[in-house]
């Protein structure tokens, strides 16, 4: 317990002598004792004990001179003024006389300057002095200040303000906290909470107070309780800080005179922290796994030590399983992978054996193949044969927004950057991506602009958000994919030969379904499940027969139709593909209706002169004006909705419903 001995003229005012011993005993709680000192009752040759001294006015600082050793520990007190009063000080008229009393001269001075350093000039402070109360000298003030000293006020005042007792200053209280080294949570939190309460000059005392204080919580709370262990040590590995997780792990004695941190790991666990650099290695400690990181301290050009971080393996791993799950629960995660690849033709094998020797490269690979053919479950399982598998992995329709839309998707952009824009801003998808892989669909469809901008993410791995001046590093591997001819589309200068160059770095074709005969059958038994060996030899050639111009997207609906019905749809019957297979309206609604459906996912419809290459490729003749008067006579019955743009005609369930009852 340490000892503060308050020094005083005498007793004459014991009331203030004891509210500030309660001051003070109410901010160090138990860490101190205080003694009060009166310089009349001293002996000549009497010693005053105590670890601070404190003096209420500076001409009292010589005559201690005798009777204390060290003076370093004199603190000479300030005072303040409970905030609550000064509402009552302010709403003083104007140029007001104002008489300030106290118990002596020296502490109405003091309480007077306060008031002007306080910046409350408003009215006219005089200090009250006892010798010239006579003659009336007084008479003409009607307004009286007092620290609870009511009764020295002169009586013909009748409007006293009672301010009460000043208080201690909290640069006093700050000054004797740091001399005694009693920096506890505690007695911070009791000084911030009379910083609070009091008014005094000394506000930027305050502002540094608060700051530091802040400051070193804050990061004590961020350093010291981290789940990480961090070390820090002079250039010669011996130990200057350790945080929580560091003393529980290495059961650090901060005793012990030898700070090295040799005395806390074994010979090889040391030889790798010396040696890791920036590189991350691998330690055992305590028979558990560690990943350790050393940082190198520099003052100008010297090294003055090192900064170590260590992180349990198993710490690690749950954290991979939380962001796993978090990116699952936002779905951006890439669900399949080769093995949910269902094929036995050779070149369906040849395809995968690509795929998956351009999984473990970070290059752009450009999926290529018909529309159904399954493009995004490849990119899905290329990701998820990445080293980039636990990152995430986000999808996306070129084709299915506007331009604008799917600038601001791919991008993000800040707050206000345009009317309708969210006022907290977007992330955009390349920074959602970021370590994993961004799968780009339709890439074919992008507009030109839209190219400039990806090729030069591309170039630079940089984007910058709509309406931001701030460049964003993004370390994202690309994935695209079309169904169009895109040497074709250079030709005619509708997509860029840079971008083009920069995306077909490893092409992968997916072969279409009629030309691997093979994997016809076995994935229809993977859609039909146990219903596969209800087939009989005649709808088996069929399947085998029909040319699948939609892939496996189509193979999978009219699956879908043989579930529901008992029967394949009659266009898979016709003898020749090159004939046309629609006799009657009803014909070309369910032809028409299933190819929508076929090709209707969250997003993306198909278009109308897509719908005419399908029908065609299907060998179905049909004019343009029948195709317009079909898809209008679906869209009122709500069997279909049309979007604008590139979305296209998408189906709905009123209109699965009945194409399910043709």
């Amino acid at each position: 317990m340490k000892i503060i001995s308050v020094i005083y003229r005498n007793r004459d005012n014991m009331p203030a002598i004891e509210y500030l011993k309660n001051n003070l005993e109410s901010i160090f709680e138990k860490y101190i004792k205080v003694n009060n000192i009166f310089l009349n009752e001293l002996l000549d040759d009497e010693t005053i004990e105590g670890d601070i001294f404190l003096v209420l006015f500076e001409y009292m600082i010589y005559p201690l001179k005798k009777h204390i050793q060290n003076f370093d520990n004199v603190i000479l007190m300030t005072r303040g003024i409970d905030k609550k009063f000064i509402s009552d000080i302010l709403a003083i008229p104007q140029n007001t006389d104002v008489l300030v009393v106290n118990d002596s001269y020296e502490s109405t001075i003091q309480t007077t300057n306060t008031f002007y350093e306080l910046g409350i000039s408003s009215v006219n402070f005089i200090s009250y002095e006892k010798d010239l109360d006579t003659d009336n000298y007084y008479d003409a003030i009607k307004i009286a200040i007092t620290p609870n000293e009511e009764d020295l006020v002169p009586k013909h005042i009748k409007n006293i303000i009672n301010i009460g007792y000043r208080q201690i200053g909290y640069d006093t209280l700050i000054k004797i906290m740091q001399k005694l080294q009693l920096s506890h949570k505690l007695i911070n939190r009791n000084i911030i909470r009379h910083m609070n309460s009091i008014v005094e000059p000394n506000a930027t005392f305050k502002s540094n107070y608060l700051n530091s204080y802040l400051k070193s919580e804050m990061l004590n709370m961020v350093i010291f309780n981290s789940h990480e262990s961090i070390l820090l040590t002079d250039n010669d590995y011996n130990l200057v800080y350790s945080n929580n997780k560091s003393n529980i792990i290495f059961g650090i004695d901060y005793n012990s005179y030898d700070r090295s941190i040799r005395n806390f790991v074994d010979k090889l666990a040391f030889e790798k922290i010396i040696n890791s650099n920036t590189k991350t290695r691998l330690i055992k400690i305590n028979e558990e796994n560690y990943t350790v990181e050393k940082t190198t301290v520099m003052l100008m050009d010297q090294i003055v030590g090192y900064y170590i971080i260590l992180r349990n393996e198993k710490d690690i791993r749950d954290l991979e399983i939380n962001l796993k799950n978090h990116l699952i629960d936002k779905g951006l995660f890439a669900k399949y992978s080769f093995s949910d690849i269902v094929y036995k033709s050779d070149s369906m094998m040849q395809c995968i054996n690509l795929s998956k020797k351009a999984s473990l490269t970070d290059f752009t690979i450009m999926i290529r193949g018909e529309s159904g053919t399954g493009k995004e479950l490849l990119a899905q399982s290329i990701h998820n044969f990445s080293y980039r598998r636990s990152m995430p992995f986000v999808a996306v329709n070129c084709a299915a927004l506007p331009e604008s839309l799917l600038e601001s998707q791919l991008f993000g952009y800040e707050s206000g950057s345009f009317t309708g824009a969210s006022k907290s801003g977007k992330i955009g998808l390349f920074e959602q991506a970021n370590t994993g892989t961004l799968f780009l669909d339709e890439i074919g469809d992008i507009s030109q602009n839209l190219q400039v901008q990806l090729l030069r993410v591309i170039q630079e791995k940089q984007i910058m958000r709509i309406g931001s001046d701030r460049l964003i590093n993004v370390d994202v591997r690309i994935i695209v994919a079309t169904n169009k001819n895109l040497e074709d589309e250079v030709h005619k200068g509708k997509f860029r030969s840079d971008l083009y160059y920069r995306l077909n770095v490893i092409p992968v074709e997916i072969p279409p379904l009629r030309e691997r005969q093979e994997d016809i059958l076995l994935l229809a038994g993977n859609f039909l499940g146990d219903l596969y060996y209800n087939l009989t030899e005649e709808q088996k050639k069929s399947i085998l027969n029909y040319s699948w111009h939609g892939n496996v997207r189509e193979l999978e609906s009219a699956v879908n139709y043989y579930k529901t019905l008992g029967i394949f749809p009659n266009y898979m019957s016709n003898k020749s593909n090159n004939k046309s297979i629609a006799n009657s309206r009803n014909d070309y609604i369910f032809l028409i209706l299933s190819i929508i459906k076929e090709n209707t996912d969250s997003f993306h419809g198909i278009g109308r002169t897509q719908l005419m290459y399908e029908l065609k490729e299907k060998g179905v003749k049909i004019s343009d004006s029948k195709i317009r008067t079909l898809l209008k006579w679906m869209h009122d019955n709500n069997y279909i909705e049309t979007r604008k743009g590139r979305a296209g005609n998408m189906v709905t369930q009123e209109g699965i419903n009945y194409l399910n009852s043709l």
